[in-house]
């Protein structure tokens, strides 16, 4: 199982030597992370709900997968709307705002029925967390029903459709 913990060892460290040349080494450069752009981060949280919905899945775990699983998929969406808003966008974790700001651009672009089901499904998320709190604190609730059910293959299949219109319009508006 690896080898023993060294509790003198930092968890940020200088990197190994030799690094690259093995596959012995598993990790990254913390601070060459700022690098990502805000697309990246965004697939990067979208990925990571998956993984966790799947394991979650795979293990019959739902109930302890479902804040991180949900956090993740709300930080990618507004990852998401930030990077296919034209310009600088404020620092905002508001996906209403998010939309406000997006909308303008997209107008007369898609098919009107394609902008509600979008606009629909992220105002889903806003209503169930207006401020990102609501999956990252034990003492945060989510908003509305506390009898709301998600069922995570549909959960899946909803967020991989809205990550993939957003790819889209991102593709278009740069």
């Amino acid at each position: 199982m690896g080898t023993p913990m060294d509790r003198s060892r930092s968890i940020f460290e200088e990197p190994p030597d030799g690094l690259g040349e093995e596959e012995l080494y598993f990790g990254t450069f913390a601070v060459g992370l700022g690098a990502m752009d805000r697309i990246e981060v965004a697939r990067a949280f979208a990925e990571a709900g998956d993984r966790l919905l799947d394991v979650a899945r795979d293990r019959r775990e739902s109930w302890e997968a479902a804040y991180p699983v949900l956090f993740c998929y709300r930080h990618a969406l507004e990852l998401n709307l930030k990077a296919v808003i034209p310009g600088e966008v404020k620092r905002n974790h508001k996906l209403d705002k998010l939309w406000t700001s997006l909308c303008p651009h997209i107008k007369g672009r898609y098919k009107a029925a394609d902008i509600r089901w979008l606009r629909t499904r992220v105002l889903e998320f806003h209503r169930l967390d207006p401020t990102a709190t609501a999956f990252r604190y034990h003492d945060s609730q989510p908003n509305g029903d506390p009898d709301l059910w998600v069922d995570f293959d549909n959960l899946k299949r909803m967020v991989q459709a809205i990550f993939g219109a957003l790819e889209r319009i991102r593709m278009r508006l740069f």
